[in-house]
């Protein structure tokens, strides 16, 4: 069995700790679009600690259309701390998720 995709299962568990109730149609949609919102926010952090070369080579690698994991090798070999940065980008969508709900 495939091991889940790490945002997708961090966007399961706000949803749960968010006890959002949806029928399962709406809610799987629900996840999707916050899942969608992950992957920008860090694709844009990433971004942000790559300089002039990182960024040239990143275009590169788009041209290649990569899949998820092979764009995580990139930014962890190019970014220093890139998993506690990852972690730190998750806690503070996070905590704006569950502001945004009144929490």
């Amino acid at each position: 069995m495939a091991e889940q995709d790490p945002i997708v299962k961090f966007v399961d568990e706000l949803v749960k700790q968010a006890e959002i109730t949806l029928p399962e149609e709406e809610l799987q949609t629900y996840k999707k679009r916050l899942v969608e919102q992950v992957q920008r926010r860090l694709g844009l952090i990433s971004l942000n600690y790559l300089d002039e070369k990182g960024l040239a080579d990143f275009e590169n690698l788009l041209k290649e259309n990569p899949d998820v994991e092979k764009v995580r090798e990139f930014f962890s070999s190019r970014i220093p701390d890139y998993p506690q940065k990852v972690a730190k980008a998750l806690e503070d969508f996070s905590q704006e998720y569950f502001a945004s709900l009144g929490r």
